[in-house]
């Protein structure tokens, strides 16, 4: 394994700590310094990939409640546009500087699954759950990785973990409306066959076999939770 620190780690991680530490923090300013490395085009797909990397593992030490600051340097990079010359869109892994926030969301799958339990403390798992649900209703879509939280908690055994219901309750904090407007649309990724949205084995039980979201999973779920779930 390489002992070679990512590009400019000592960078983003000082400009982080610099800005959700600052009494007065400068949004404007911390945009502008968090761009500048990756806009001048020299290793852009390292130090963007550095660049999330801290963002997330910000988050992932702050309860969704103090996500805030990060929510809002994600959605004024998202905001930027196209940069550093929109005649010529800078596009990384399929996606455009700023507007399609590339690397974002292989980063987050990644911290997803990096912190899943039992590899991480309690809280972490929450954390990162909260600051993809906060990004979804910022307009920044990770609610298939809410989907795959809430599949984990319910779904799949009869005794749930309280670390997981934990990560699950961050989605129907922020998304209680958006995740019943999906459910009475039945709305799928990638069709009802889906896979990666397959029902959990404890719904497969019970005869259900649509993939995404739907009222009857939802009713599911919020029978599991107004029962009670036998926590391990």
């Amino acid at each position: 394994m390489s002992t070679v620190p990512p590009p400019l780690s000592g960078y983003y991680r000082a400009l982080m700590r610099s800005y959700l530490l600052s009494a007065n923090p400068d949004l404007a300013g911390t945009v502008h310094a968090f761009a500048t490395p990756i806009e001048k085009g020299v290793d852009s797909e390292e130090r963007l990939w550095t660049a999330w990397g801290e963002v997330i593992r910000q988050a992932s030490t702050r309860a969704s409640d103090d996500q805030t600051r990060l929510v809002d340097l994600v959605r004024s990079l998202r905001d930027r546009g196209i940069r550093p010359d929109p005649s010529k869109p800078h596009v990384i892994w399929g996606q455009v500087l700023w507007t399609g926030l590339p690397l974002l969301n292989s980063q987050m799958r990644e911290a997803w699954n990096w912190a899943a339990p039992p590899e991480t403390s309690d809280y972490t798992w929450r954390n990162v759950n909260g600051l993809a649900a906060r990004l979804t209703v910022a307009g920044i879509d990770f609610s298939q990785l809410g989907l795959w939280t809430i599949r984990s908690a319910l779904e799949e055994t009869t005794e749930v973990s309280t670390v997981e219901l934990m990560a699950a309750a961050e989605w129907f904090k922020y998304l209680s409306g958006p995740l019943r407007k999906w459910s009475e649309a039945d709305r799928q990724f990638e069709g009802p066959d889906d896979p990666a949205t397959a029902p959990g084995k404890l719904l497969v039980e019970e005869g259900f076999t649509t993939s995404g979201f739907s009222a009857t999973r939802l009713a599911y779920w919020q029978r599991r939770i107004q029962q009670g779930s036998t926590q391990r």
